[in-house]
């Protein structure tokens, strides 16, 4: 198995804190510093949140910035934290076949290079090659520093079930799966390539037996099958699954916080049949939720692409173990109750796959967006999908940055062709008020139930108690400017409420409410004390202060179609407060991390911390002094980590 050196280090770390947690308390006069607020980093939990964002995975609203750069995400960030959003999902961070670097979103059908790119793997390790779009692992580290000092949290878009195609693929006929797999895999994953740890023999997935079965060849079919021509791996194999847990674990060791799993339902459960059933998702995805929560004490969120259905005979509820999936079959519906302007449809009180705390839901996908199916959506609609979704309880819910303003099937692609793989464009996911106003909506109610009712043409979506502040979504099903009174909403107490996203006011009365939906088609209405009071004054983040997206060239700005207010841009955003850590004072000769004090900061030092905390070594003053490398105040775990990442390479004191 390959070894990552950063890794095997911090899971010795690791071992080391189970025979004690205790930390060396470390005073002012010790260090000759003053205590700041601690700073947010990769390795400990999020500790400023200015915007009064959920930490729930089962509320979570996710942004997903699809093909966006972390130089780009990490400027975007306070944009994205303003607007609500609890997640940001990135785009496939590995090694993969081709270059995406100087590319378009788009290229062309036949083009070589594209955002299709990026679910090619090459490798499962974080992608270093100097023509990535994305940048480098050390960018990404950054990135997820600055996302965690404003209380957004980060999951990675993981392709693990297959690798990426040969040049030469679409001339090959060999049901040799070897003949199609990308020469590049050889210098990433020898064990793979040279193993030819790939289903034999190579076959394209046709989905023919999906439905109708027989399951012996629907399951045959969906879980050795290849996914349009890509060779698909031996999840089964013990080597395979490593290569992969050692992947996962290296993003969460650079912060990351969860994963989204492509072609979750390709992959094989312990509940297939005997032929084809493996440990594949209990050795990866469980073993690495137990480590981040062991090494973190962070619970990751994880979700998994299961579109249409799990195959004949197979369950959802065999994937629930590991992750959440998605409700293609919900969303349709949502699609269609708009397009009939039905509101008791719009909120239906089950999922089809699942419990709610089981579904993801969106307002599209990348793949809907790009085969034309959801791109003529309007700006409305989108916004109606994301209320029917985002403003329910006990719901994820996945909200995707479009590249382009365009409704056009037939010509939203030639926008994609002047946008560079890694654009930040400025579209409805940070100019639209009624998104923001379901994200804030959200994050005050996360986990406190729902009622759901209609009337009139109005989805109504209730959320919290009148004795707890209760508030209200209301979606007009049947149009965007609207009139209503007397709809059933029991959440709420009497009085009179403002909506934040048209403006207008609502009155309660008796668990009626009445009042005017706005241009949006989208009133949010709750007590003005439950309003989470918006930063005036700066917010602990980064050494390097995260910055408004500009109008760079790095940077696609594409005039939104939105007929939405933008929301004023004099507003203060977040900044730094707490200066960077500095050397320990002059009394002391060795820097910051010299915990043997022998003059480099090494493995050494960072075991010397373990052992301390573990009580089979003592510290003395200044020992104490330079083992805090956090400079949080204390001696613990979180400082022997930081000395880990030092050793790697990253610059974290």
């Amino acid at each position: 198995m390959k070894k990552r050196v950063l890794s095997v280090v911090l899971a010795v770390c690791v071992l080391m804190t189970c025979f004690a947690v205790m930390n060396y308390a470390v005073t002012a006069a010790s260090t000759g510093k003053a205590k700041t607020a601690a700073v947010p980093d990769t390795y400990s939990e999020i500790t400023a949140n200015p915007y009064a964002i959920t930490n729930s995975n089962d509320n979570a609203t996710i942004l997903q910035a699809w093909n966006w750069s972390y130089a780009n995400l990490e400027k975007a960030i306070p944009k994205v934290a303003k607007q609500g959003f609890s997640i940001v999902q990135i785009s496939p961070p590995n090694e993969i076949k081709d270059g995406t670097k100087n590319h378009k979103v788009f290229e062309g059908d036949s083009a070589k290079n594209g955002w299709w790119m990026f679910y090619q793997p090459a490798g499962f390790q974080i992608n270093e090659s100097t023509d990535n779009a994305l940048g480098t692992k050390k960018e990404l580290v950054q990135m997820v520093k600055t996302a965690h000092a404003y209380g957004v949290r980060v999951i990675a878009d993981s392709v693990i079930n297959h690798m990426g195609t040969c040049d030469n693929e679409d001339k090959v006929n060999s049901d040799d799966p070897m003949a199609h797999v990308t020469p590049k895999a050889k210098q990433f994953e020898p064990e793979i390539y040279n193993g030819k740890l790939f289903h034999k023999p190579w076959f394209n997935m046709t989905y023919k037996y999906e439905w109708d079965g027989p399951e012996d060849t629907c399951t045959r079919d969906l879980t050795r099958g290849c996914t349009s021509r890509l060779p698909d791996l031996m999840t089964e194999n013990t080597t395979v699954q490593n290569v992969i847990y050692d992947y996962l674990q290296e993003l969460v060791d650079c912060g990351i916080d969860g994963f989204r799993f492509d072609a979750a339902k390709h992959i094989e459960t312990p509940n297939d049949l005997p032929a084809y059933r493996s440990d594949f998702w209990k050795n990866t995805v469980s073993k690495v939720k137990s480590y981040a929560k062991t090494t973190y004490k962070k619970d990751l969120l994880s979700y998994g692409e299961i579109l249409n259905t799990c195959g004949y005979n197979r369950k959802y509820s065999a994937y629930f173990s590991y992750m959440k999936v998605t409700d293609s079959g919900v969303f349709w519906d949502l699609s269609n109750a708009i397009d009939n302007r039905n509101a008791s449809a719009a909120i239906p009180s089950n999922m089809k796959n699942g419990s709610k705390a089981q579904t993801v839901l969106w307002d599209e996908s990348h793949d809907t967006y790009m085969d034309g199916n959801t791109v003529g959506f309007s700006t409305d609609k989108r916004n109606k999908l994301w209320a029917l979704t985002a403003a329910r309880d006990g719901i994820t819910s996945m909200y995707f940055a479009r590249p382009s303003t365009s409704t056009s099937k037939t010509s939203f692609k030639n926008d994609l062709k002047k946008v560079n793989m890694g654009d930040v464009v400025e579209t409805d996911w940070c100019k639209s008020k009624a998104v923001a106003g379901v994200n804030k909506f959200n994050n005050i109610y996360a986990g406190q139930g729902e009622y759901l009712s209609s009337g009139s043409g109005v989805a109504v979506i209730g959320r919290g108690s009148k004795t707890k502040d209760g508030g209200a979504t209301l979606v007009n099903m049947q149009g965007t400017s609207k009139s209503v009174s007397g709809l059933s909403v029991s959440t709420m107490a009497d009085g009179s409420y403002k909506d934040i996203v048209g403006g207008g006011t609502f009155t309660v009365k008796s668990g009626k409410v009445s009042g005017n939906i706005g241009s949006t088609g989208i009133a949010v209405i709750y007590p003005e004390s439950m309003n989470p009071t918006e930063p005036t004054t700066a917010a602990p983040t980064t050494t390097a202060a995260p910055t408004e997206p500009t109008t760079s060239t790095s940077t696609a700005q594409i005039t939104t179609e939105s007929t939405e207010t933008t929301e004023p841009t004099t507003t203060t955003e977040p900044e730094t407060t707490t200066a960077p850590p500095t050397e320990p004072p002059t009394k002391w000769a060795h820097s910051l991390g010299d915990v043997d004090l022998n003059g480099t900061v090494n493995v050494k030092d960072a075991t010397l911390v373990q052992k301390a905390l573990a009580k089979l070594a003592e510290l003395n003053e200044e020992q104490q002094a330079l083992a805090d490398t956090t400079q949080d105040g204390s001696v613990n775990i979180k400082d022997a980590t930081a000395i880990q990442y030092k050793i790697a390479g990253y610059d974290y004191f």
